[in-house]
């Protein structure tokens, strides 16, 4: 365990201190990234730390490709919230499943992996969709990067990027677990990544916070609109943000693995 430790705090501290750099995390955010990648390192070994690279690494790659509208408030680096949100389910899952069933967390840690990435490869590709988004259940169409909003070309990102964390996942799975050759492993996977992503989509629609301000009369999920003013509450539940629905998607995805293979 002392060797996973330091290997997976050293592999840590260089790919946060490469984010960092490359302007894709923030001071806290690399912070945040130390810690996730050593807890995952600690219950899942390298296995555990080539998912969450090729999560963090290809996400970044994207949020540079498209020049999307970031969240007011945030900028384009992501904060310890926003590495929290997408990788703390991962890290619980390897710290508490890791030493009593590997292939366990394994999974639980990719399949909130996997959330993560489609919900960031379906924010990202989709916003450049020419077509508006529509909400899932009341089926009203939103502005480009409203919560909640999907469109076909952001649901085949979602599925594209569930599918390239699901491939890693057994790949890895395969050579760490020594044999575990069938397909269930990517399956599990490549479910729960959609999953995680319609909860996502849901959640944005249903229940997260949207605030009003007066000066410029426009619904936002900021706190400081754009225009300096401090905006109110006008739907949703208070609290709920966008890290929070984040969180719930990641939870979703892990919870689809641990229940597939307990039950």
């Amino acid at each position: 365990m002392i060797e996973r430790f330091v290997a997976g705090l050293a592999v840590s501290v260089l790919v946060a201190a490469l984010g960092w750099r490359a302007h894709a995390l923030s001071t806290t955010g690399a912070l945040a990234a130390i810690a996730v990648g050593t807890a995952i390192a600690l219950g899942t070994s390298w296995a555990g730390l080539v998912i969450l690279g090729t999560f963090f690494v290809l996400s970044s790659l994207l949020s540079k490709l498209f020049d999307r509208k970031v969240q007011p408030g945030k900028g384009s680096r992501r904060d310890a919230i926003q590495v929290l949100a997408n990788g703390g389910v991962a890290a619980v899952a390897a710290v508490s499943f890791g030493f009593i069933d590997e292939r366990l967390a394994l999974a639980i840690v990719a399949g909130s992996l996997a959330a993560a990435t489609a919900d960031t490869w379906a924010t990202e590709i989709g916003s450049t969709s020419s077509r508006l988004p529509r909400l899932i259940v009341s089926r009203r169409f939103v502005r480009p990067g409203e919560s909640g909003g999907v469109t076909t070309r952001g649901t085949l990102a979602a599925l594209a990027g569930s599918v390239v964390i699901a491939v890693v996942a057994g790949t890895v799975s395969t050579v760490w677990l020594d044999g575990d050759r069938t397909l269930a492993m990517p399956a599990i996977i490549l479910l729960a990544g959609m999953t995680g992503a319609t909860v996502d989509s849901l959640a944005g629609e249903l229940v997260q916070e949207r605030r009003y301000c007066a000066r410029c009369d426009e619904v936002t999920e900021a706190r400081t609109h754009s225009c300096g003013d401090t905006t109110t509450h006008h739907s949703g539940m208070p609290g709920m943000t966008n890290d929070v629905v984040n969180l719930a998607c990641t939870l979703a995805g892990g919870a689809v693995a641990l229940l597939i293979l307990q039950f």
